[in-house]
């Protein structure tokens, strides 16, 4: 019995020791460390982190040793189960003439019959996964406009939005209402003609596989005139300095003008476009991620109050996009300019852990966190980041870390329990 539960550790020991390195070695080349090498050649998991990062660190090991990572993880579970395994009680003595049981002993062919049950409970598994996901309504978001838009000033405008794949995307509610065939991603756009005054689109997607109807999902734009679109302050009560009309900025956007002495002032931001990433994201093997941002929030408005002499100044920080800035004095008219928010040079953001703890690791510009890469994280930690060239994050629970970077909120890396590795560059470089 107790070759059979180190088995894995000599399998390990041996390809290890073949290939010609220590585990001082194998800890630079495969940023495991040591501490943990030697517990899986000794077969002493209890002094691993736990099973998911176990696991992780199975593939990683096989993979430099040339080895099936299946075939370890296997071996892996079958003497993790030994090992937990209560110890029976020994048997009263029997008479002479009375035959003895055999004793319990681990066969090639139940191994086998193991792994076939394994197979079998995944295959079914995977089955019922099917199975709900046909009865399961198709998903639909709108990611452009990300919310509804006040102030519009064209005729027409288009709506980009994720949805199932090949599903068809019918608009309703206006005076023309098209349809159009998401791509293979489920990515669509759509055109829709405007009048003015409040125009509430109405879209609904149908997934082709399961002629099911998604949820209708809604924007309202307001479409006004050019006169309306620009309103001044009424008896040059409010002059606006900043932001000017259509800048194109980096960084927060700067409130300035002049009103009546001690006057209240409130300046708001609504989204227009949401920004494009500035920056790319590959696997560990070099293949591009497509990456699906979330939509930006927009900031709480901004309280202001004039000096003495009827100044205020403040200012804005908002994600990368098109933004409506209004600025709005107590008793007066509105102010309202369009600017674009742009993203800086670089790589600048944060990484969070929400919902589970992490092994991670993380590079900026090939030089590892202190206190952070190779470690595990706790749920609710977070990490600054800033890189000029580079950004790497290896997780070992992909599901409970989410980046954000540059303004643009990617979301989280992958599904939870899942060993997933990311390479992050700025766009062109």
């Amino acid at each position: 019995m107790t070759e059979q539960v180190h088995k894995l550790g000599e399998v390990l020991r041996a390809a290890r020791e073949a290939k010609g390195v220590d585990l001082s070695r194998v800890e630079r080349e495969t940023k495991i460390r040591e501490r943990y090498l030697s517990a899986l050649e000794r077969g002493e998991y209890r002094e691993l982190p736990g099973s998911v990062y176990t696991k992780g660190f199975l593939r990683n090991y096989g993979s430099y040793l040339g080895l099936d990572p299946e075939y370890l993880i296997d071996l892996y579970r079958l003497e993790t189960s030994v090992a937990t395994e209560r110890p029976r009680v020994p048997a009263p003595p029997r008479p002479i003439g009375t035959r003895g049981s055999r004793a319990f002993v681990i066969t090639p062919g139940l191994v086998f019959a193991a792994l076939l049950t394994v197979g079998v409970g995944a295959f079914i598994a995977y089955i019922g996964y099917e199975l709900v996901n046909f009865a399961r309504q198709p998903e639909l978001r709108i990611i452009e406009p990300a919310t509804n838009v006040n102030g519009y000033t064209g005729t027409s405008m288009i709506l980009r939005g994720i949805t199932a794949p090949n599903a068809s995307v019918t608009v309703s509610n206006l005076t023309q209402n098209p349809t159009v065939t998401a791509d293979a991603q489920g990515n669509f756009d759509i055109t829709v003609e405007l009048l003015p005054g409040s125009n509430v689109i109405e879209l609904t997607a149908r997934d082709p596989v399961t002629n099911r109807d998604s949820e209708t999902e809604r924007r309202t734009v307001v479409v006004v005139t050019e006169a309306a679109a620009s309103p001044t302050p009424s008896g040059g009560t409010v002059t606006l300095e900043q932001p000017v009309a259509d800048a194109v900025l980096t960084g927060p956007v700067p409130i300035a003008g002049s009103t009546a002495p001690s006057s209240a002032i409130q300046a708001t931001a609504t989204l227009v476009t949401a920004g494009s990433p500035n920056f790319s994201v590959a696997d560990g093997g070099g293949s591009a991620v497509a990456i699906q941002p979330e939509p930006p929030v927009a900031p709480a408005a901004l309280a202001l109050t004039a000096d003495a002499a009827g100044a205020f100044t403040g200012s804005l920080v908002l994600p990368p996009g098109t933004w409506d800035v209004t600025i709005t004095p107590a008793g007066g008219e509105a102010i309202t300019r369009r600017v674009i928010v742009q993203s800086g040079a670089g790589l600048a953001g944060t990484l969070e852990i929400a919902g589970g703890e992490s092994y991670l690791e993380v590079e900026q510009d090939g030089t590892p966190i202190a206190n952070v890469s190779g470690g595990i994280a706790a749920d609710g930690e977070s990490v600054a980041i800033a890189a000029e060239n580079e950004v790497r994050v290896r997780a070992g629970n992909a599901g409970a870390v989410r980046l954000t970077l540059n303004g643009i909120n990617i979301g989280v890396m992958g599904a939870a329990g899942a060993v997933v590795e990311w390479r992050i560059t700025p766009a062109g470089g």
